[in-house]
Protein backbone atom coordinates (compact mmCIF):
# COMPACT_ATOMS: atom_id res chain seq x y z
CA UNK A 1 0.00 0.00 0.00
CA UNK A 2 1.43 3.48 -1.09
CA UNK A 3 1.98 5.40 1.58
CA UNK A 4 -0.18 9.06 1.40
CA UNK A 5 2.55 11.06 1.48
CA UNK A 6 3.31 9.24 -2.44
CA UNK A 7 0.13 9.99 -3.89
CA UNK A 8 0.34 12.80 -6.66
CA UNK A 9 -2.76 14.30 -5.28
CA UNK A 10 -1.86 17.36 -6.59
CA UNK A 11 -1.47 16.01 -10.42
CA UNK A 12 -4.80 13.69 -9.32
CA UNK A 13 -6.78 16.64 -8.79
CA UNK A 14 -5.41 18.60 -11.93
CA UNK A 15 -6.64 15.55 -13.70
CA UNK A 16 -9.81 15.15 -12.31
CA UNK A 17 -10.56 19.18 -12.68
CA UNK A 18 -9.23 18.66 -16.61
CA UNK A 19 -11.83 16.13 -16.54
CA UNK A 20 -14.75 17.77 -15.02
CA UNK A 21 -13.75 21.38 -16.91
CA UNK A 22 -14.08 19.02 -19.97
CA UNK A 23 -17.44 17.42 -19.81
CA UNK A 24 -18.85 21.16 -18.39
CA UNK A 25 -17.05 23.00 -21.29
CA UNK A 26 -18.73 19.76 -23.77
CA UNK A 27 -21.99 20.49 -22.37
CA UNK A 28 -21.53 24.25 -22.65
CA UNK A 29 -20.82 23.91 -26.21
CA UNK A 30 -23.25 21.87 -27.04
CA UNK A 31 -25.96 24.24 -25.06
CA UNK A 32 -24.63 26.83 -27.05
CA UNK A 33 -24.72 25.17 -30.13
CA UNK A 34 -28.48 24.43 -29.93
CA UNK A 35 -29.37 27.51 -28.51
CA UNK A 36 -27.93 29.50 -31.73
CA UNK A 37 -29.98 26.60 -33.90
CA UNK A 38 -32.87 27.64 -31.92
CA UNK A 39 -32.28 31.34 -32.67
CA UNK A 40 -31.14 31.20 -36.24
CA UNK A 41 -34.80 28.91 -36.99
CA UNK A 42 -36.82 31.61 -34.75
CA UNK A 43 -35.31 34.35 -37.18
CA UNK A 44 -36.54 32.82 -39.96
CA UNK A 45 -39.78 32.09 -38.17
CA UNK A 46 -40.09 35.94 -38.01
CA UNK A 47 -38.70 37.06 -40.90
CA UNK A 48 -41.32 34.62 -42.90
CA UNK A 49 -44.13 36.04 -40.51
CA UNK A 50 -43.00 40.25 -41.39
CA UNK A 51 -43.18 39.21 -45.41
CA UNK A 52 -47.10 37.94 -44.65
CA UNK A 53 -48.15 40.26 -42.74
CA UNK A 54 -46.98 43.14 -44.36
CA UNK A 55 -48.44 42.10 -47.00
CA UNK A 56 -51.70 40.83 -45.56
CA UNK A 57 -51.26 44.85 -44.25
CA UNK A 58 -51.51 46.11 -48.18
CA UNK A 59 -54.24 44.18 -48.74
CA UNK A 60 -56.10 45.32 -45.54
CA UNK A 61 -55.02 49.13 -46.20
CA UNK A 62 -56.38 49.22 -50.23
CA UNK A 63 -59.69 47.28 -49.15
CA UNK A 64 -60.36 49.17 -46.28
CA UNK A 65 -60.07 52.49 -48.60
CA UNK A 66 -61.66 51.01 -50.95
CA UNK A 67 -64.69 50.38 -48.60
CA UNK A 68 -64.65 53.86 -47.14
CA UNK A 69 -65.44 55.08 -50.75
CA UNK A 70 -68.21 52.78 -51.40
CA UNK A 71 -69.67 54.00 -48.27
CA UNK A 72 -69.07 57.82 -49.31
CA UNK A 73 -71.09 56.55 -52.68
CA UNK A 74 -73.83 54.85 -50.41
CA UNK A 75 -74.09 58.05 -48.94
CA UNK A 76 -74.32 60.20 -51.79
CA UNK A 77 -76.80 58.17 -53.73
CA UNK A 78 -78.75 58.30 -50.35
CA UNK A 79 -78.94 62.09 -50.58
CA UNK A 80 -80.10 61.75 -54.20
CA UNK A 81 -82.64 59.61 -53.76
CA UNK A 82 -84.33 62.40 -51.13
CA UNK A 83 -83.60 65.44 -53.80
CA UNK A 84 -85.43 63.41 -56.93
CA UNK A 85 -84.16 61.97 -59.71
CA UNK A 86 -81.54 65.05 -62.34
CA UNK A 87 -79.37 64.02 -64.71
CA UNK A 88 -76.42 64.72 -62.48
CA UNK A 89 -77.61 61.69 -60.45
CA UNK A 90 -77.17 58.93 -62.60
CA UNK A 91 -73.65 58.41 -62.57
CA UNK A 92 -73.72 58.31 -58.77
CA UNK A 93 -76.71 55.99 -59.22
CA UNK A 94 -74.66 53.78 -61.18
CA UNK A 95 -71.36 53.68 -59.04
CA UNK A 96 -74.13 52.38 -56.02
CA UNK A 97 -75.70 49.94 -58.39
CA UNK A 98 -72.43 47.85 -59.08
CA UNK A 99 -71.56 48.61 -54.98
CA UNK A 100 -74.66 46.70 -54.29
CA UNK A 101 -74.21 43.97 -57.05
CA UNK A 102 -70.66 43.43 -56.09
CA UNK A 103 -70.27 40.73 -53.26
CA UNK A 104 -66.86 41.68 -50.95
CA UNK A 105 -63.30 39.22 -51.64
CA UNK A 106 -60.18 40.05 -50.53
CA UNK A 107 -57.72 37.45 -50.80
CA UNK A 108 -55.12 37.30 -47.93
CA UNK A 109 -52.87 34.16 -47.52
CA UNK A 110 -51.88 33.01 -44.08
CA UNK A 111 -49.28 30.20 -45.20
CA UNK A 112 -46.49 30.68 -42.98
CA UNK A 113 -48.37 30.98 -40.12
CA UNK A 114 -50.51 28.38 -40.46
CA UNK A 115 -47.68 26.09 -41.02
CA UNK A 116 -46.38 27.44 -37.72
CA UNK A 117 -49.12 26.45 -36.05
CA UNK A 118 -49.41 22.94 -37.53
CA UNK A 119 -45.82 22.05 -36.62
CA UNK A 120 -46.12 22.87 -33.06
CA UNK A 121 -43.17 25.62 -33.06
CA UNK A 122 -45.09 28.01 -32.08
CA UNK A 123 -43.27 28.14 -28.49
CA UNK A 124 -39.80 28.73 -30.45
CA UNK A 125 -41.13 32.35 -30.72
CA UNK A 126 -39.61 33.69 -27.33
CA UNK A 127 -42.11 36.61 -27.42
CA UNK A 128 -45.10 35.38 -25.18
CA UNK A 129 -47.29 38.51 -26.50
CA UNK A 130 -46.19 37.94 -30.15
CA UNK A 131 -47.41 34.35 -29.61
CA UNK A 132 -50.30 35.53 -28.45
CA UNK A 133 -50.94 37.96 -30.79
CA UNK A 134 -50.72 35.17 -33.40
CA UNK A 135 -53.18 32.95 -31.82
CA UNK A 136 -55.80 35.71 -31.53
CA UNK A 137 -55.19 36.51 -35.16
CA UNK A 138 -57.31 33.72 -36.37
CA UNK A 139 -60.06 35.50 -34.22
CA UNK A 140 -59.73 38.92 -35.96
CA UNK A 141 -59.39 38.17 -39.70
CA UNK A 142 -62.37 35.46 -38.72
CA UNK A 143 -64.73 38.50 -37.97
CA UNK A 144 -63.78 40.18 -41.72
CA UNK A 145 -64.86 36.25 -43.37
CA UNK A 146 -67.74 36.47 -41.74
CA UNK A 147 -68.98 39.98 -42.69
CA UNK A 148 -67.37 39.28 -46.37
CA UNK A 149 -70.02 36.18 -46.27
CA UNK A 150 -72.73 38.00 -45.21
CA UNK A 151 -72.46 40.51 -48.03
CA UNK A 152 -71.75 38.25 -50.68
CA UNK A 153 -74.64 36.17 -49.45
CA UNK A 154 -76.61 39.70 -49.68
CA UNK A 155 -75.81 40.43 -52.95
CA UNK A 156 -76.98 36.77 -54.61
CA UNK A 157 -79.81 36.29 -52.42
CA UNK A 158 -81.23 39.80 -52.00
CA UNK A 159 -79.87 42.40 -54.79
CA UNK A 160 -79.44 40.07 -57.61
CA UNK A 161 -82.74 38.86 -57.50
CA UNK A 162 -84.32 42.69 -57.15
CA UNK A 163 -82.82 43.84 -60.65
CA UNK A 164 -84.11 40.55 -62.33
CA UNK A 165 -87.58 40.96 -60.91
CA UNK A 166 -87.25 44.96 -61.60
CA UNK A 167 -86.45 43.64 -65.76
CA UNK A 168 -82.86 45.91 -64.52
CA UNK A 169 -79.73 45.63 -66.74
CA UNK A 170 -76.87 44.59 -64.20
CA UNK A 171 -74.49 44.17 -67.40
CA UNK A 172 -72.81 47.43 -67.01
CA UNK A 173 -72.32 46.32 -62.92
CA UNK A 174 -71.15 42.83 -64.09
CA UNK A 175 -68.69 43.99 -66.47
CA UNK A 176 -66.94 46.04 -64.01
CA UNK A 177 -65.96 42.39 -62.89
CA UNK A 178 -63.73 41.06 -65.77
CA UNK A 179 -61.35 43.07 -68.56
CA UNK A 180 -62.60 40.80 -71.60
CA UNK A 181 -66.57 41.41 -70.50
CA UNK A 182 -68.57 41.41 -73.76
CA UNK A 183 -72.05 41.46 -73.24
CA UNK A 184 -73.50 44.88 -73.94
CA UNK A 185 -74.53 47.15 -70.62
CA UNK A 186 -77.56 49.01 -70.68
CA UNK A 187 -76.55 51.70 -68.25
CA UNK A 188 -79.70 52.69 -65.78
CA UNK A 189 -78.49 56.36 -66.21
CA UNK A 190 -78.90 56.47 -69.86
CA UNK A 191 -83.12 55.52 -69.03
CA UNK A 192 -85.01 58.13 -67.07
CA UNK A 193 -87.78 56.15 -66.36
CA UNK A 194 -85.72 53.33 -64.89
CA UNK A 195 -83.30 55.99 -62.92
CA UNK A 196 -86.69 57.41 -61.47
CA UNK A 197 -88.16 54.49 -60.60
CA UNK A 198 -85.48 53.04 -58.93
CA UNK A 199 -84.62 56.73 -56.79
CA UNK A 200 -88.39 56.34 -55.76
CA UNK A 201 -88.91 52.68 -54.89
CA UNK A 202 -88.64 52.34 -51.30
CA UNK A 203 -87.46 48.59 -51.78
CA UNK A 204 -84.18 50.18 -53.32
CA UNK A 205 -83.58 52.76 -50.81
CA UNK A 206 -84.02 50.09 -48.22
CA UNK A 207 -81.48 47.97 -50.04
CA UNK A 208 -78.87 50.36 -50.27
CA UNK A 209 -79.59 51.84 -46.26
CA UNK A 210 -78.95 48.41 -45.26
CA UNK A 211 -75.74 47.93 -47.57
CA UNK A 212 -74.32 50.75 -45.77
CA UNK A 213 -75.04 49.69 -42.38
CA UNK A 214 -73.40 46.05 -43.22
CA UNK A 215 -70.85 48.07 -45.13
CA UNK A 216 -69.83 50.11 -42.10
CA UNK A 217 -69.16 47.26 -40.21
CA UNK A 218 -67.32 45.45 -42.20
CA UNK A 219 -65.39 48.67 -42.77
CA UNK A 220 -65.12 48.63 -38.72
CA UNK A 221 -63.74 44.76 -38.79
CA UNK A 222 -61.49 46.19 -41.51
CA UNK A 223 -59.85 48.64 -39.51
CA UNK A 224 -59.46 46.10 -36.28
CA UNK A 225 -57.84 43.93 -38.25
CA UNK A 226 -55.13 46.27 -39.35
CA UNK A 227 -54.62 47.59 -35.74
CA UNK A 228 -54.01 44.15 -35.04
CA UNK A 229 -52.01 43.34 -37.73
CA UNK A 230 -49.83 46.38 -36.46
CA UNK A 231 -49.50 44.75 -33.09
CA UNK A 232 -47.98 41.92 -34.41
CA UNK A 233 -45.50 43.54 -36.87
CA UNK A 234 -44.47 45.60 -33.64
CA UNK A 235 -43.74 42.54 -31.71
CA UNK A 236 -42.08 40.61 -34.53
CA UNK A 237 -39.23 43.50 -34.60
CA UNK A 238 -39.38 44.14 -30.95
CA UNK A 239 -35.79 42.88 -29.99
CA UNK A 240 -34.95 39.66 -28.64
CA UNK A 241 -33.70 39.65 -25.39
Amino acid sequence: MPKSQDIPWKRLFAEGTAVVVSILLAFGIDAWWQDRQIRKEEHEILQGLEEEFLAIREVLTRHSALHRDSLKSLENVLSISDAGASQESAAAVETAIRELLTPNTTDISNGTLHALLASGRLEMLSSRALRKRLVNWEREIGEVWDDQEAHAKMVYEIHVPYFINEGLSAADAMGSWYDDWSIPARPIAGDADALRHMLNDSRFRSMVEIRYGYRKHLTEEYEAALVAVDSILMEINRPLD
